[in-house]
């Protein structure tokens, strides 16, 4: 049974985040400008004001910058990839999340401003992370110990990450944990439909309009674009989470399934109760903490 903070929690995210009726391009610059004013409440909540160390990124198709937390001496290292529908969030909304990530593994983390859409529309954050893995390799981390993580569009771009390598002939992280990936931007899911009221966080007729800003005018099936419809053959060993509440459901459990039968272990783990990435709320939600403990596990494992 859901805590009773989990359930203040699914109020506050319905009545801050999904009843706020953004649309749009208008939407998309009030959203900015609250990430940028420091996220309101929901900012006080979830974000971290320790910073790490800033590092700079120079790609072959941009420059980006990036920012170290947890332990410097750890012989693991993470490349975390942010969510926020490719059009916002970034190291300050995740800092917090990705640091209590460390602290529970005893690991340390990149995490990355990839360039975001409408600006910087597909493929821009997939040639970012993939300059941001090469980075790793260049500063002397081995794949053997490098892992990967990604809530929500950050999901979808490790999955779409790992295509990347393996075309390059570049060798895959030890494991990937991924929280709420968003895996199908074609959202064929029934769980669009039939948790659409549930959802306290997601209006999904407002989807359409992230879709818009991230990849116009192309082939919503594209694996790169929608990982649910690549060959996940060769991945590394995966793990992930989804709230039972969530329109995104059908992207977790069908990948799932999909990777079970390609041959790579994977793992799905469904909360009950909970929101699109509840994690973030480790603070306050004891699930989100559990769920982040259980990460950690799956990469000491």
């Amino acid at each position: 049974m859901a805590s009773i903070r989990s359930k203040i929690f699914n109020v506050f995210l319905r009545r801050v985040v999904r009843e706020a009726g953004l649309t749009g391009t208008a939407g998309l610059e009030v959203v900015r400008q609250r990430e940028a004013d420091g996220g309101g409440l929901l900012g006080k909540l979830l974000r971290s004001k320790k910073t790490g160390k800033k590092v700079t990124i120079c790609g072959t198709h941009a420059e980006f910058s990036g920012e170290w937390v947890g332990d410097e001496t750890a012989s693991q290292t993470l490349l975390y990839l942010h969510g926020g529908a490719y059009f916002f969030g970034g190291v300050e909304t995740h800092r917090s999340m990705v640091q209590k990530i460390c602290k529970l593994s005893g690991i340390r983390a990149l995490v990355i401003d990839y360039r975001l859409a409408p600006e910087n529309p597909f493929p821009a954050a997939i040639e970012d992370a993939e300059a941001a893995y090469d980075f790793l390799i260049e500063q002397g981390v081995k794949p053997e110990t490098l892992l990967l993580a990604g809530d929500s569009a950050g999901g979808g771009l490790s999955l779409a990450l790992m295509q990347k390598l393996r075309d390059n002939d570049k060798i895959q992280p030890r494991a990937v944990a991924l929280m709420s990936p968003w895996t199908d931007l074609t959202m064929s899911g029934k769980s669009y439909k039939e948790r659409y009221d549930r959802d306290p966080m997601i209006d999904a007729e407002k989807i359409v309009d992230a879709i818009d800003f991230y990849c116009p005018n192309q082939d919503k099936k594209n694996p790169l674009i929608s990982p649910l419809f690549a060959d996940l053959k060769g991945m590394p060993p995966m793990f992930v989470q989804v709230g039972s509440e969530e329109v995104l459901f059908d992207d977790s459990e069908k990948l799932v399934k999909k990777a079970k039968k390609s041959g790579v272990k994977a793992e799905l783990e469904v909360w009950d109760g909970m929101p699109h990435v509840f994690q973030m709320a480790h603070g306050f939600v004891p699930e989100s903490q559990a769920a982040l403990k259980n990460m950690a596990s799956f990469f000491n494992r």
